[in-house]
Order: C-alpha cells, then sequence, then structure tokens
C-alpha cells in the first residue's frame, strides 16, 4: 500500500510538473505576442509622427521642406557694379528662378529683356556691406522674387536660386 501511494504521489508530481511547465510555456508566448504588438504599434506612432513632420517648413537650415521645387528657369548669369563710392566693387551671380505654374515660363520668355532689367537694377542697388551681412543671399533672393513678380501675370515666381554668388 504504500508502494502504491508512492506511485500515485510521483504520478501526480509528475503530472503537476507538466501542467506548470505547459502554463510557463504558454505565459512565454502570450508575453512575446504582447512584446511584438506594443512594438509595432511604437513603430507605426514613430512613422507617423516623423513623416507628419516633414510638411513642416523653415530657412533650409536642419529642417526639411516637403514643398516641390516645381518648374526652373536659368536666366543666366549676371556682372554688374556695386553701389559704391568709388565704384569698382562688383558682384556676379548666376540666378535660376523657380515656379509652380507651367505657363510662368512662357510668360518669363516673353518678358526676359524686363527681368534681366529688373535682376541688373536691384543688383546695382546692393552695397559690399549689405551683401555681407548674415543672411544677405536669402534677403536679395526674396527682393529679387517680389521685384520680378510684378511683372508677371498668369503666376508668380516662388523662390530665386543663386548658382554662382560672387563679390568683388
Amino acid at each position: 500500500m504504500a508502494g502504491e501511494n508512492a506511485d500515485v504521489q510521483g504520478a501526480s508530481v509528475s503530472s503537476a510538473s507538466k501542467t506548470g511547465t505547459i502554463k510557463l510555456i504558454i505565459a512565454g508566448i502570450v508575453v512575446i505576442i504582447l512584446a511584438a504588438g506594443i512594438s509595432f504599434a511604437v513603430a507605426m506612432f514613430a512613422a507617423k509622427s516623423f513623416s507628419a513632420g516633414e510638411t513642416a517648413k523653415s530657412d533650409g537650415y536642419g529642417k526639411v521642406k516637403s514643398e516641390s521645387l516645381g518648374t526652373t528657369y536659368d536666366v543666366g548669369e549676371f556682372i554688374t557694379n556695386l553701389s559704391t563710392e568709388g565704384g569698382n566693387r562688383f558682384i556676379k551671380v548666376k540666378i535660376v528662378l523657380a515656379f509652380q505654374e507651367p505657363k510662368v515660363q512662357d510668360e518669363i520668355l516673353n518678358k526676359l529683356p524686363q527681368i534681366q532689367h529688373t535682376i541688373n537694377s536691384t543688383l546695382r542697388q546692393q552695397t559690399p556691406e549689405s551683401l555681407a551681412e548674415p543672411k544677405a543671399m536669402e534677403k536679395l533672393a526674396d527682393l529679387l522674387r517680389k521685384n520680378i513678380n510684378t511683372h508677371l501675370i498668369k503666376g508668380n515666381v516662388n523662390s530665386v536660386y543663386f548658382t554662382t554668388f560672387q563679390v568683388q
């Protein structure tokens, strides 16, 4: 009888041990599935936050601009005197205009002499001191954009880019 009790106890301990192991494996699988689900949710949230952050505009230093450059037109190279007492200082720039509406390109072609005159006049009004200031290129590009847009009816130039910028 004592031997039978020992066999029954051994069988129940063995059965309880197997049940505990199975429960432990199931709990481990549940924890892994929960961790994977949480990781997926965090990754999706981060991706959504990152893509929403791309629409922010800035001055171009360290932040991404998401707007498209659009159509560009190379207006050419300009070399002209700066506004100085001695008149011996020059600026040399190569300018590219960017715009969204393709019909603006035809208008730019038709009014190219006026636009080139406006660019030359605007450049001649600059002083070497004003061009040495921080963000002088951005200010000059904005001024050129505004002055050029006064000649356009079908649309506007969105940006003026300098591909060459030299002051001597």
